[in-house]
């Protein structure tokens, strides 16, 4: 695969956070793929366990999400995207900075068959002026 391939299909993920784009996203995946965010939670599985986390990322609407890229690797079929996601939520005075690394392998057709998210609570900082929060990722399962 070629590595512009990959690149912008990591581009693109990133776009899709950056402007809210759920159907951008959505179209990035392959329809038997597998998110784990962050690894060792359970796997979203397939386009609707992508849809499930993209909901509960955006479940409040007065959150903004502002991913700012620090790296781009990209090697055959994966790439690693290492970025901050910047998460605010200005009606309550909240924010919070969280450093990722994500892990992409895409399939033949060039969508993305295995994402893996790499953060723990080192990754975590809170925006001087704001107070901190942290979503339940348990939230984001289908119980």
């Amino acid at each position: 695969m070629k590595p512009e391939v990959v690149r912008n299909v990591l581009e693109s993920y990133m776009r899709a956070w950056a402007t809210g784009d759920k159907a951008l996203l959505l179209s990035l995946f392959a329809p038997d793929c597998e998110w784990s965010d962050p690894v060792g939670t359970p796997p979203f599985k397939g386009l609707e366990g992508v849809g499930r986390f993209w909901d509960f990322a955006h479940q409040d609407t007065t959150r903004t999400m502002s991913p700012k890229i620090h790296r781009i690797v990209v090697c055959a079929n994966e790439g690693i995207l290492n970025f901050t996601m910047q998460v605010r939520v200005p009606a309550k005075n909240q924010g919070l900075d969280l450093n990722i690394v994500d892990r992409f392998v895409l399939n033949e057709q060039g969508k993305i068959r295995t994402a893996q998210a790499y953060w723990d609570t080192g990754s975590l900082s809170v925006p001087p002026g704001l107070e901190g929060f942290a979503p339940n990722i348990d939230e984001a399962y289908d119980k």
